[in-house]
């Protein structure tokens, strides 16, 4: 009988142990030998055995891709040399927070959520809301907890009561308090958490992202995570577990160059009674203008005529263009709740406040979010493109379980060593 050669996991899969066996070798450790068939020919399959227990979905609001190479986040980027980057991550359109951080955790579009803006108007109750909670679809965190997971969450506004044993706020721009209650909920067995680590947002939002205030909430960030990686290694589970840092959108700064009119001023100036916030609403507003980098609008009471007269007056704003149902469709827009028009600057331009400083998003410009993926089954490398939305279907992939029937997303293949792919089609 030949001898095993235990080595260590190639570069394309942390956490695989592989055997190699050579044949010149006779008689030697026969009882490491009868120990390995004993596994092989055991009940339980040996890729059961390999199966990750836990999932970390780590989300840093407004972090945008190239930060690490901006900012070297060293222990950032000893997880990315362990894992998956992908170079273009598709967030979702406009590329604001509450529609983006409901997509990240459901894997679905807006279409499927009901969550398409950080405001909307609805329609169907003629009114305007801010911060949307009212997902409808089934989040990673329900179907984990379906399947007999403990589950979590710290900071995650879309994962409260949304299928979590646990949900703590500790503190949005807070990134040690954030590390701190993640480990808490590892204490008390949750093998799912979701949390957000804020600061890189707010610090791009008063500052820009090529500011020290974002290198200083960049690396503090990465200064927690590394903390959190080094606790998972004390546990002796980091290699049970399943990471994704990701991000909601990017952040840019605000341009020199602003569009030729404001949508809502350019309406007004054509006759149109036009609404901005709930307290301007009344029962002769014609149209609904919401502002969020780009600007939905939404009409109201008007006539076909008065509809393409209002679609007339906002083709003609110059440095801007109309997304009108069909683009809007595509991009997995709600039909009702993401507007009938979006006015969305092109690449040079923004719609109020050019020359400011600070930074901004919404716009199809700040389409650079972070999408790191890291853990058995993926492999060392990168990735060219995916969405964000194909995050929970991938995770649910390597995990065994099967995603929701609302989610929109995809496994991202790509990322994923072709072993576990061989393994998860022969079942």
């Amino acid at each position: 009988m030949a001898t095993p050669e235990i080595t260590d996991a190639p570069a394309v899969e942390r956490g695989v142990v592989h055997v190699r066996v050579h044949s010149r070798s006779k008689f030697r450790n026969a009882s490491v030998v009868c120990f390995i068939l004993s596994i092989l020919f055991s009940g339980t399959p040996a890729n059961a055995a390999r199966a990750p227990k836990y999932i970390l979905f780590l989300t840093a609001d407004g972090f945008r891709t190239d930060y690490i190479e901006w900012y070297h986040p060293t222990n950032l980027e000893k997880l990315i040399a362990e894992g998956v980057r992908v170079v273009h991550a598709r967030p979702i359109f406009p590329t604001v927070t509450t529609p983006n951080m409901t997509s990240l955790v459901t894997g679905s579009y807006p279409r499927t959520t009901g969550v398409a803006c950080n405001s909307e108007y609805l329609k169907e109750e003629d009114r305007i809301i801010q911060s949307p909670r009212d997902n409808q679809a089934e989040t990673i965190a329900e179907t984990l907890h379906k399947a007999g997971w403990k589950t979590g969450a710290v900071n995650h506004f879309m994962l409260e009561h949304r299928g979590v044993d646990f949900y703590e706020t500790a503190g949005y721009d807070n990134a040690e308090k954030t590390t701190d209650a993640i480990l808490g909920q590892l204490d008390k067995q949750a093998r799912f958490i979701g949390a957000i680590y804020g600061a890189a947002d707010h610090a791009g939002h008063q500052a820009g992202p090529r500011s020290e205030q974002v290198k200083e909430a960049v690396l503090s960030i990465d200064k927690a995570v590394g903390r959190l990686l080094s606790e998972l290694k004390l546990k002796g589970i980091y290699e049970q577990t399943l990471i994704t840092f990701n991000a909601d959108h990017g952040m840019s700064s605000f341009e020199d160059k602003a569009v030729s009119a404001v949508p809502a001023e350019a309406l007004k100036r054509a006759g149109f009674r036009v609404a901005t916030s709930q307290k301007q609403l009344t029962s002769d507003t014609q149209v609904v203008v919401l502002a969020a980098g780009v600007h939905l609008v939404y009409f109201r009471k008007v006539t076909d005529e008065e509809r393409a007269k209002a679609t007339k007056v906002l083709s003609e704003i110059e440095g801007a263009e109309v997304l009108g149902r069909k683009e809007l469709d595509a991009l997995g827009c709600h039909n009702n709740r993401s507007g009938d028009l979006i006015v969305s600057p092109l690449p040079g331009y923004t719609i109020t406040g050019s020359g400011k400083t600070g930074g901004l998003h919404g716009r199809f410009a700040e389409e650079n979010p972070i999408l790191l993926l890291c853990g058995r089954g993926f492999i060392h490398g990168k990735v060219e493109k995916a969405q964000t939305i194909d995050i929970v279907p991938t995770l649910l992939y390597l995990v065994k379980i099967p995603p929701a029937k609302t989610v929109d997303g995809h496994v991202i293949k790509q990322a994923i060593a072709k072993r576990r792919l061989a393994e998860s089609e022969s079942e």
